[in-house]
């Protein structure tokens, strides 16, 4: 069995199962909310004394202490980049939606003719596109939130000064910014509304968005419930300092351009130089594919090319 083969039969299988998995999830489900509004209705209309069924013995078991957290065994990378790019995906569609991407780029690269090797190149590149596009908008507005933050802390502050409460001030600040920033704002004011202080409030969007910039702010706010004073005035001031920190990142960012501009031509000079070989020499590559000795000198080059642009982005980060 040649190694396509293999790997349609693999994906095949795992979008079965977690179809499979989906369906019966969704079914049980149902069952359960239907039983439980069935019991409801009965409690209104009788009481009567409660036998252990087979249903009861079996909701018994559904009990957290029979229960077993599978999410648990799930990477927690994808489920933050989901919440950060704001995607209306759950894992298991995303994982569907993978490895549709890399199955079906695959079997029509096994149908044109290409060899096993590329079609294998071909579903673990594509397998990576629904990850990388959500790693490209969850930046995107990880970057918007952390611009807006400034404005938002000045609209807080102008409000507090006003003779405003706090749930007040964070109520302003989600119905005049703008997406994500207000949005998120609208959350933490929930919270509040719950009974969170605003320091716990603020710490589930820390986590979320990774931001030293917010992390800054909740500390002052932690501080500020702890020994008292102006929340106005230590906003404003804490406030200062992140724009002096934003500010100081944007000029780091401009500085080091050069050093990314290197990465990215490191990165794409092999691949420029392979299609051109192929395109004035056709052939000229194909030991690489065919020997193996090729094939290893090949996945050699791919585990130095990667290391290269990772090294060269490390030495080009510089943290502020």
């Amino acid at each position: 069995m040649s190694a396509v083969n293999l790997l349609a039969i693999v994906i095949f299988s795992v979008l079965a199962g977690i179809l499979a998995v989906r369906i019966i999830k969704i079914a049980r489900r149902k069952k359960l909310v239907a039983l439980r509004v069935s019991q409801a209705l009965g409690a209104q209309m009788e009481k009567r004394v409660s036998v252990p069924t087979p249903v009861a013995i079996a909701l018994s078991l559904r009990s957290p202490a029979f229960q077993f957290d599978f999410s648990a065994l799930a990477p927690q990378w994808p489920v933050r980049i989901l919440e950060q790019s704001a995607v209306e995906l759950s894992l298991t569609d995303l994982l569907l939606i993978s490895l549709g991407c890399a199955l079906v780029p695959a079997l029509c690269a096994y149908i044109g003719g290409l060899p096993e090797l590329v079609c294998l190149a071909f579903a673990l590149l594509f397998l990576t596109v629904p990850f990388i596009c959500l790693i490209v908008i969850a930046r995107t507005r990880r970057g918007q939130f952390i611009d807006q933050l400034p404005d938002a802390i000045d609209l807080m502050v102008s409000v507090l000064r006003s003779g405003h409460s706090v749930a007040q001030a964070v109520r302003s600040v989600g119905k005049e910014s703008a997406q994500p920033l207000g949005q998120e704002f609208a959350h933490v004011l929930q919270r509040i509304n719950l009974g969170q202080p605003f320091s716990e409030a603020l710490n589930n969007t820390v986590i979320k968005y990774s931001s030293d910039e917010l992390d800054l702010i909740r500390r002052a706010i932690t501080i500020q419930a702890e020994v008292g004073g102006s929340l106005a005035e230590l906003l404003d001031k804490t406030n200062l300092t992140l724009r002096q920190r934003l500010k100081l990142k944007r000029q780091v960012r401009v500085l080091t351009s050069q050093s990314r501009l290197t990465g990215i031509i490191v990165g794409l000079l092999p691949l420029v130089l392979a299609a051109a070989l192929e395109f004035l020499s056709p052939g000229y590559l194909e030991p690489l594919v065919t020997s193996d000795l090729g094939r290893m000198l090949l996945a050699l080059v791919v585990v130095l090319e990667i290391a290269g642009v990772v090294l060269i982005n490390k030495m080009a980060e510089v943290k502020v």
